[in-house]
């Protein structure tokens, strides 16, 4: 007999296994330990937990409601490492004595697909998914969409027939996809850390043009 525990995952609910439940638990602290600067933390946290939850939900069934031990540590798995290999190396230097400053190390972004995506769409997210598939503004991809259907009504039935076949980015894996971005956790934290540096970074430029212009001008008086 295993003790089971009732878990919610960015608001939806679950059953785990205790040894499972400890696994996970300790994963996700690991994951917000490394964001505790970034000021997207709790978006970023979120994110994590609903690719869980879309992974513990695939588990069950109509006579399945528990998400075993052994189901956790392969969605784990899937998930990927908390850490990044070049932190780990850092974390094994800084015992030593001998830590290293590296950059983070991202993963190669996988092959883009084609989703409709539902986020922001004024219709039925197509114009959305080309946009992010290519890279470009929504905007004027909605524009060249409208022109287009004007001078060639053929684009009509091409548009069509896309909300028929393309499928929605109904999972945070699908989203990853269809903007051509890595999934895993290493990569979602790392880019979030990134993100907290860019900003620090500019705020310090910022703040020292700032010091600079307010000496300029003490010297002048």
């Amino acid at each position: 007999m295993q003790k089971v525990v009732s878990i919610s995952l960015n608001g939806n609910s679950y059953q785990l296994e205790e040894p499972g439940y400890d696994q996970l638990r300790a994963y996700l602290e690991r994951a917000e330990a490394r964001l505790k600067d970034s000021p997207d933390r709790a978006e970023v946290m979120g994110d994590l937990e609903q690719a869980i939850s879309e992974k513990c939900r695939s588990t069950l069934g109509p006579h399945k409601t528990v998400v075993n031990t052994s189901e956790v540590e392969r969605i784990i798995s899937e998930m990927g490492p908390v850490e990044s290999a070049d932190e780990k190396a850092a974390d094994a230097g800084a015992a030593d004595g001998t830590a290293s400053a590296a950059p983070p190390s991202f993963g190669t972004p996988p092959r883009k697909r084609l989703y409709k995506i539902r986020e922001g769409a004024m219709w039925a997210g197509v114009c959305n998914g080309i946009a992010a598939y290519m890279g470009a503004d929504v905007t004027w991809v909605r524009i060249a969409v409208a022109a287009l259907t004007l001078f060639t009504g053929v684009t009509l039935f091409i548009y069509i027939a896309m909300i028929i076949i393309v499928p929605y980015a109904d999972t945070a894996e699908d989203r990853a996809a269809a903007f051509g971005v890595p999934f895993n956790t290493e990569d979602i934290i790392g880019r979030a850390k990134k993100k907290t540096l860019r900003s620090r970074t500019s705020a310090g430029i910022a703040n020292g043009g700032a010091s600079s212009g307010t000496g300029i001008a003490s010297s002048g008086t």
